[in-house]
């Protein structure tokens, strides 16, 4: 079993319950699963695959967590790191590394505003199979050297019937608790200043 689809399943139960609520605005599961489909579209459009790793360098907030689903809902995994911790020359925003020549690295940055902003063109979820011994994240240090692998199978572990009303989400360490969250149900609080919502 893979995280995001035991939360597209309680985007399908839960609906309009919130599962990102901060500075009063909220994110329903419902939302949140169709924003991450349109990421997900997105990023495949822009050629990223299954077991594709990207690195996302953003700010802890709700825009980031529809980003983090979108990329294990289009087969990938995920390294999150702290702009205001990592290394300057990391680049900012979503990154993924293309296939090249030798042993030249060439990354491809990806704009995953307009993902963001626009209204799903599809509320469908993908077909791509996630296996549970994928990984689904990446914990780094600031320097982007990585700490450990998480595979979905960990994640699901985490998953509580008896789980907090409210969690809150503070970035990177709190990874896990992030998706454990989001698997039981219960709405995730950012300490983060600026949330949008889809229009």
């Amino acid at each position: 079993m893979a995280v995001h689809r035991i939360i597209e399943a309680n985007a399908a139960t839960l609906g309009d319950i919130p599962a990102i609520a901060a500075g009063g605005i909220t994110i329903s599961y419902r939302e949140l699963n169709q924003r991450a489909n349109a990421v997900a579209r997105h990023l495949l459009a822009q050629g990223f695959r299954r077991g594709t790793v990207a690195t996302v360098c953003l700010p802890c907030d709700a825009e980031t967590i529809v980003v983090l689903l979108g990329i294990l809902k289009a087969g990938g995994t995920y390294v999150l790191l702290n702009p205001e911790t990592t290394r300057p020359e990391w680049p900012r925003g979503v990154s993924f590394a293309e296939e090249a020549e030798g042993d030249e690295v060439r990354y491809r940055m990806v704009d995953v505003a307009p993902a963001l902003m626009g209204a799903p063109q599809s509320s469908a979820n993908l077909p791509i199979v996630a296996r549970s011994t994928d990984v689904a994240c990446v914990i780094a240090d600031t320097n982007g050297e990585p700490l450990m692998f998480v595979a979905h199978a960990t994640i699901v572990s985490l998953k509580r019937d008896e789980a907090p009303r409210y969690t809150e989400w503070s970035g990177q360490s709190g990874a896990l608790d992030l998706w454990a969250a989001l698997m039981s149900g219960a709405t995730v609080t950012l300490n983060a200043p600026a949330l949008q919502s889809a229009a």
